[in-house]
């Protein structure tokens, strides 16, 4: 059921064991989840509304407190220790639904902001890699624009220049196309495809069968907060071996 991983030699980037998360209104929403992300690989999660995929994600920064189980992100094991958080932050970006953008900092300002002030780096560095990362992104012409001014495409690729501006080991995609107008979609999901052949490794939640199909190295399925399949996207899309994952893509396909 499970695919090979793409690289099996070297630490995982991503260990998550057992993983169980309760809402305090006593919901349950991750039941005992693992997962395995290795260097450089994409993994893509899928599954209906309220599965738990956004959830589980958040925990690997700890943006979601969990109860039970372990993670453990590039060798660091979450816990509660606040320098332990911190030092995953600084390694995890994220990309969200809503582009999470400061209204009031132009878009140069938006990616500067956090290498200067938690990265402690000079300011004349980090705005030649901005603009190198708008450049990537396609937008080098918005710099000097406020996010007010862009399309909800153009802002969700700031967004993503933001993320890559902290230097991240590895990158977090929350349905990053899933506000945006259909016409805007693949304006993302090629720059997030640019990523993953640069060798990025990228979680990503999202419902784009196509980007699941041509980036993905796995592809899973989470329903009632658990993984229900895990496979590489040619047997997960064509061959699924689960009725839950069936009843899925009928829906999606």
């Amino acid at each position: 059921m499970t695919a090979e991983p793409k690289v099996a030699k070297t630490p995982a980037m991503i260990e998550a064991r057992g993983v169980e998360k309760w809402y305090p209104n006593g919901f349950h929403a991750l039941r005992g989840v693992d997962l395995t992300v290795q260097r450089g690989e994409v993994v893509v999660i899928m599954g209906p509304s309220g599965s738990g995929k956004s959830t589980f994600i958040r925990t690997f920064n700890a943006l979601e407190e969990f109860q039970k189980g372990s993670i453990t992100v590039d060798g660091i094991a979450l816990n509660d220790d606040l320098r332990k958080i911190d030092a995953i932050r600084r390694e995890v970006g994220m990309v969200f639904q809503q582009f999470n953008l400061f209204p009031h900092l132009s878009v140069l300002d938006n990616l500067t902001l956090a290498p200067v002030l938690v990265r402690k780096r000079s300011k004349g560095e980090v705005l030649n890699q901005a603009m190198a990362l708008l450049e990537r992104v396609g937008i080098a012409e918005q710099a000097h624009k406020f996010p007010g001014q862009l399309s909800g495409g153009q802002q969700q690729r700031v967004a993503i220049a933001r993320s890559l501006c902290m230097e991240p080991r590895i990158l977090l995609f929350d349905e990053p196309t899933s506000s945006l107008d259909p016409e805007m979609v693949r304006e993302v999901l090629e720059v997030m495809q640019g990523l993953a052949a640069d060798g990025m490794t990228m979680v990503v939640v999202t419902h784009e069968v196509g980007f699941a199909r041509q980036v993905a190295d796995r592809v899973v399925l989470m329903a009632d907060g658990q993984v229900v399949e895990e496979a590489t996207p040619e047997r997960f899309f064509d061959q699924p071996q689960h009725e839950r994952s069936r009843q899925f893509l009928s829906q999606i396909l």
